[in-house]
């Protein structure tokens, strides 16, 4: 833990034919953000005022992790998939169906000359076995 470096990491479903509640029921688990396709895209501005954006373009399920943010990488995936991994037929189920699944980090990198992190084996291992990708976007602050 460098203190100069900050992840924001989520499990996502996503398909045009997606159902969030139904995801969250077969799942038992509740999303921290959940909609379907063609759901109004609202928010509020600082000052309180509703904007309105084009409805969602596809239905998505997000879990966030609930690691502090200054914890490693690794350890935001193993928060993950220590829910997800035992849950591992039911996602292949939605794997079946046709839904993409992820784990998206948001590394959020201050006076680091070359930002890096490490995966061990047995995580890349696990994502594989889930049918999950992994992204990840560095973004200096």
């Amino acid at each position: 833990m460098d203190g100069l470096t900050r992840y924001k990491v989520s499990f996502r479903i996503g398909d045009d034919n997606l159902n969030p509640a139904e995801l969250t029921e077969i799942l038992k688990i509740n999303p921290d953000k959940a909609h379907r396709k063609g759901d109004p895209h609202t928010s509020t501005s600082k000052k309180g005022k509703i904007i309105h954006y084009s409805p969602f373009r596809t239905g998505v399920w997000i879990l966030n992790s609930r690691e502090d943010e200054y914890v490693t990488l690794e350890q935001h995936l193993k928060s993950l998939l220590t829910l997800l991994y035992p849950l591992k037929d039911l996602l292949a189920e939605f794997t079946c169906r046709g839904y993409k699944m992820d784990i998206f980090c948001g590394a959020f990198v201050r006076e680091v000359h070359q930002p890096g992190f490490d995966i061990s084996s047995d995580m890349l291992t696990q994502l594989g076995e889930l049918n999950i990708s992994l992204g990840v976007c560095i973004y200096p602050y």
